[in-house]
């Protein structure tokens, strides 16, 4: 909804809430009129505090977005929390207006509860889900996550010994955590394009966050024919992969027909490195080794 929109609107909330208050004024009704009228003026009272909490909880969170603009996507962190204490507390100024008690108010949900749970069970579900992670913080904006486990997605096409720079193989979901709603968690996919996860699904699945201040290992697998003495393969890995990398290691791991087998290298990337730029450039070092092996340059021609 646009900001005009809005104004006029919470305008027009405004006019027709005041003509209601002025209706308590004595003189401006017939008396038994008025009397009937304060009976049911708690229903004002509860429309007032929920135009004017609103109010004040947009006047808030547009607060907090132009002033803590510095904190990237951690703003909007900040912001889920104080809306959704600010709808907490709407929530039990509404119940005093009405001057429910504790104990009235358990009593009362112990049947309403029961129907309402079951029908808007996905619904609670994603919303309780949603606080846990915002209270908890385990996943916050800006952070590059994998989630798998009950995602909608497929996985790649077999067979899997022709991917030779996977070392998984799950239908994965890889972004960044841009922000954590109430009901939703938003990702910005590698491929660019927006994904809403449910709370619950993102609560419940396996999350991998990446941390890129510790080393991490990084695995290729490779064919190589069989007709290159694997001595000498490990030998030219050993020396084209070393120079970008530490604790390098390398395996002629499995046969994958008659005429390749795979070889299976490991290596310890620096520290604040992303595992995909790691993984990307050792690849490139084997693919060189390959073509230096088979005879050819730089221009794709046999030397």
């Amino acid at each position: 909804m646009k900001a005009p929109r809005r104004l006029y609107l919470f305008l027009l909330a405004v006019v027709i809430l005041t003509v209601l208050w002025i209706f308590t004024i004595p003189s401006v009704l017939p008396e038994e009129i008025r009397e009937s009228y304060l009976n049911y003026f708690n229903i004002v009272r509860a429309l007032t505090i929920i135009v004017f909490g609103a109010l004040a909880l947009e006047f808030v969170a547009s607060f907090i977005t132009r002033r803590l603009k510095h904190l990237g996507r951690e703003l909007y962190l900040v912001r889920n929390v104080i809306l959704v204490i600010g709808y907490v507390v709407l929530g039990l100024m509404l119940l005093a207006v009405f001057e429910v008690t504790g104990v009235s108010a358990v009593a009362g949900a112990t049947v309403s509860g029961l129907v309402l749970g079951l029908g808007l069970q996905p619904i609670l579900a994603n919303l309780f889900a949603g606080l846990i992670i915002l209270g908890t913080g385990f996943l916050r904006p800006g952070t590059e996550v994998k989630i798998s486990g009950g995602l909608p997605l497929s996985a790649v096409t077999f067979p899997a010994y022709k991917m030779f720079s996977r070392d998984e193989f799950m239908p994965t979901l890889r972004g960044v955590v841009v922000e954590v709603g109430l009901l939703h968690t938003k990702i910005l996919s590698d491929s660019g394009e927006i994904v809403k996860i449910p709370n619950n699904m993102a609560f419940s699945s396996s999350v991998v966050m990446e941390e890129k201040e510790e080393p991490k290992t990084v695995r290729v697998r490779y064919e190589f024919p069989v007709q290159y003495d694997p001595d000498v393969v490990l030998a030219k890995l050993k020396e084209a992969v070393s120079r970008d990398f530490r604790d390098f290691r390398a395996y002629v791991e499995e046969q994958s027909d008659k005429n390749y087998y795979i070889v299976l290298v490991l290596a310890t990337t620096p520290p604040n490195a992303k595992i995909r730029d790691c993984r990307s450039r050792l690849l490139e070092q084997i693919i060189k080794v390959h073509r230096e092996l088979a005879g050819i340059d730089g221009s794709g021609k046999a030397s």
